[in-house]
């Protein structure tokens, strides 16, 4: 899995996390801007422009449960906490525990269900107010490997949120508090095709050097149950009840390790997306964005690897953009 890309797609979360936070730029921007109309100086759908900051820390591991067979099967535990910020708007935690099985039939691939489960908070800042709720649904993994070269994975989650949200106004009449429940599904699938390529395939690689190439397919889909409000009003989302956000991602990664034989390696990485199916981008017309990506590894043992990772996100017509550090694990026993 290690020397396929496999192991990485099966743990990582950032292409995850950058769907979620991008809709909730489009949902935020879209919510100020429906607030502002009507009102002197209201802005124009081109000032909506979205900037957050995001940090997360995550291990994933596998704890072997049958390993001395022809096909081994591996618990599995992944731990990851996340927080978003976006500047006089939102500020947002959200930590997530998977527990899962993963079996391998084969030396070239792999299959992994599991259960996943996340506590989500948030302080509305633009409107005083906070929102809580908890998540909770399966998750499947799978990925193969067609040779030294190229392997293919996929995800699945299917989640259901529950929770409640609150807002504070002021009215000639005083201050009004305006609580609502929340209930939504959020399905979201990927599947990439990775290639990995060294000095040997590829002569003009430097020595200790690794290239790897990856086109990703990323899709969203959040559905909301309509709920009455403390107020007696039938709730509305800022795209209504469905949201669907679909993408096309490729990109280049190169690793290269410090000197032979050491435990440390760099690698920085380029990749482009285009959406090319949403209904949440207005007012933030985000259908382009490019991501850089710089970072540093260190491998403490077979199976067991600890990264230091930089991304900025940043939309083409820079109408949004994000900066996140990441502190990522994996550590297999």
């Amino acid at each position: 899995m290690g020397e396929s890309g496999l192991r990485a797609f099966c743990s990582s979360g950032s292409d995850f996390g950058e769907m979620v936070n991008r809709a909730v730029s489009y949902q935020t921007a879209q919510r100020l801007y429906q607030g502002a109309q009507g009102r002197p100086g209201a802005p124009d759908a081109d000032d909506m422009r979205s900037r957050s900051n995001t940090w997360v820390t995550q291990n994933d591991s596998l704890i072997p449960i049958f390993d001395n067979v022809a096909r081994p099967v591996f618990g599995r535990v992944l731990v990851r906490v996340a927080g978003r910020d976006e500047p006089g708007r939102v500020q947002s935690r959200s930590d997530r525990l998977d527990l899962g099985i993963l079996y391998a039939p084969t030396a070239q691939c792999f299959v992994s269900i599991g259960i996943g489960a996340e506590e989500t908070t948030a302080d509305i800042l633009y409107a005083d107010g906070r929102s809580r709720g908890q998540s909770f649904g399966p998750r499947f993994d799978a990925g193969m490997s067609f040779g030294p070269v190229w392997s293919a994975g996929i995800r699945y989650d299917h989640l259901k949120y529950q929770g409640d949200s609150e807002v504070n106004v002021n009215t000639p009449a005083g201050r009004l508090n305006i609580a609502r429940d929340n209930e939504y599904t959020r399905q979201y699938l990927q599947a990439d095709l990775i290639g990995r390529f060294y000095p040997n395939q590829l002569p003009f690689l430097p020595e200790r050097s690794v290239l790897r190439w990856t086109t990703s397919l990323q899709m969203l889909d959040n559905r909301y149950e309509q709920f009455t409000d403390s107020l007696g009003r039938q709730t509305s989302e800022p795209f209504g009840h469905h949201e669907r956000l679909s993408l096309l991602r490729s990109g280049f990664n190169v690793s290269r390790s410090f000197r032979e034989g050491s435990d440390w390696s760099m690698f920085g990485e380029l990749a482009y997306d285009y959406q090319f199916d949403t209904n949440m981008a207005f007012p933030i017309d985000d259908r382009s964005v490019v991501t850089g990506t710089v970072g540093i590894v260190r491998q403490l043992a077979r199976g067991k690897r600890v990264q230091v990772f930089y991304d900025y996100y940043h939309h083409t017509r820079d109408r949004r953009s994000r900066s996140n550090i990441s502190l990522i694990g994996v550590i297999d026993f």
